[in-house]
């Protein structure tokens, strides 16, 4: 199985001076390679877009909170949408009453 490097950035809070402003700001770097991939799959369709995949995983350092996200080609996932659990940054929390 071929290995690549990953199309890394960060996301960090950013102090909102507007109502649309957003919630974090940071920069990612794309590497050929995902590009060529992007590229490819846009070239292959008619379409004016390319979907590719998107993941973040929280961490901590020195400077605060802060999201690693990578930028991906495309994949289809093996866990359907019923299998993922738990909230997202605190949105959309439900508690599950399991009493009778």
């Amino acid at each position: 199985m071929k290995t690549y490097n990953k199309s890394l950035g960060a996301l960090r809070p950013a102090k909102k001076t507007k109502p649309r402003s957003p919630d974090a700001t940071g920069r990612i770097k794309i590497q050929k390679e995902t590009l060529e991939i992007l590229h490819d799959q846009l070239s292959e369709t008619d379409n004016s877009e390319v979907l590719a995949n998107l993941a973040g995983w929280k961490n901590y350092d020195s400077a605060g909170e802060y999201l690693t996200v990578e930028l991906s080609p495309l994949f289809v996932s093996r866990m359907s949408s019923n299998e993922t659990k738990g909230s997202f940054f605190g949105f959309h929390q439900h508690e599950e009453d399991n009493t009778e």
